[in-house]
């Protein structure tokens, strides 16, 4: 049974993480043409869950404090791993086509979007929509990693659609593996 948004410990997003090809590269698109700050950049000398010896950059930009909540800021992080012999950097940074890897940041509303999408072609960086979806409006752009993002503001009824949605997901998704498994499919 899904628990109620009451019952969840969790504040929303805290950080989406990446790998990049280069640290400043990447930082110089975040802080210098999007304008959020780098808050934070460690060098790390080993893989945190398996411990293998390995020397990586890892760090993160503020894409939104919370004001009025201390220490409740939003990121987006990303990890700086020098290639080893025998890694195919375009395997390692092929992007999908498109929509499963991507990140959301939400904004404020309309007139906010635009200003996004005036601020991205100001710095030179191609971008697509706003496309609008029925519950919200978005735009999406890439990272010097290839990576995609979206910026998206809420349309009329956004909060009611995904109440409604939210009664049927489980049972959405029970009928969405029936229909696969009947078709012999897999993800």
């Amino acid at each position: 049974m899904a628990s109620s948004r009451r019952e969840i410990d969790a504040l929303g997003l805290h950080h989406s993480a990446y790998r990049c090809r280069d640290a400043e590269e990447t930082r110089a698109f975040w802080e210098d043409r999007l304008g959020f700050p780098l808050v934070m950049a460690l060098k790390i000398d080993g893989h945190p869950t398996t411990g293998e010896a390995v020397s990586y950059m890892h760090i993160f930009f503020d894409i939104g404090s919370h004001a009025d909540e201390p220490g409740q800021s939003n990121y987006v992080a990303y990890f700086d791993v020098p290639f080893r012999d025998g890694d195919d950097p375009d395997e390692l940074y092929k992007t999908r086509w498109g929509m499963d890897l991507h990140f959301a940041m939400r904004v404020a509303d309309h007139d906010a979007l635009a200003r996004w999408s005036d601020r991205l072609a100001a710095a030179g960086i191609a971008y697509e929509g706003p496309i609008r979806h029925g519950i919200c409006s978005s735009i999406y752009f890439h990272d010097p990693n290839g990576y995609r993002f979206e910026f998206t503001a809420e349309d009329d009824g956004e909060s009611r659609e995904f109440a409604e949605h939210g009664d049927s997901a489980h049972e959405n998704l029970r009928a969405w593996n029936a229909w696969k498994v009947e078709r012999s499919l897999s993800t």
